[in-house]
């Protein structure tokens, strides 16, 4: 019977502090991963043109010459953001399953979306896994109040049995 794991990153180093457990569960056989990032949607970027501002002292005979700058234009929409972003975050990930032991099954997906812990409760109802293995992060008091905790959403969900690791348990264990 094949065992579902999934996994959750979000290309940043606590995330990756589940990486020396991934490997343990990588050698019970059938283990077969779902390597997960999301990213939170981008809005597309703008720059301003630098055009300089010009001018010609009178005192040398010229005429002063103000240009004044061109405004800012969209050099990026927010689908192209978006495309960059997934490609980014696959990549990420086919790294991150390199560092899994060889032989290892697992597939990668990465999504962009507003709300990444939506994104995980929805695919691990998709998926069914055994387990969820995410990150804590480590916010606390007012700070997690206001930004929330993806993983604490994902842990209420009651969608999986969760494995939260906290970045400084793995660092204690080496």
């Amino acid at each position: 019977m094949i065992m579902k794991i999934m996994a959750t990153f979000d290309r940043s180093e606590y995330a990756e502090a589940i990486l020396p457990v991934l490997q343990q569960i990588a050698a019970l056989p059938n283990a077969n991963f779902v390597l997960l990032a999301v990213a939170e949607s981008p809005l597309g970027r703008r720059r301003r043109d630098r055009t300089p501002i010009v001018a010609v002292s009178a005192a040398f005979g010229g005429d002063i010459v103000i240009v004044k700058p061109q405004p800012e234009r969209l050099v990026e929409t927010k689908s192209q953001a978006i495309a960059g972003r997934v490609s980014a975050l696959e990549d990420y990930l086919k790294n991150i399953a390199k560092r899994l032991p060889e032989g290892s099954s697992c597939s990668v997906e990465a999504h962009v979306d507003e709300h990444p812990a939506h994104v995980i409760i929805e695919r691990a109802r998709q998926e069914a896994p055994a387990v969820i293995v995410m990150a804590m992060h480590g916010r606390t008091g007012l700070v997690r109040s206001l930004f929330g905790s993806v993983t604490e959403d994902v842990v209420r969900s009651g969608v999986a049995p969760v494995l939260v690791v906290h970045p400084g348990d793995v660092k204690r264990e080496r």
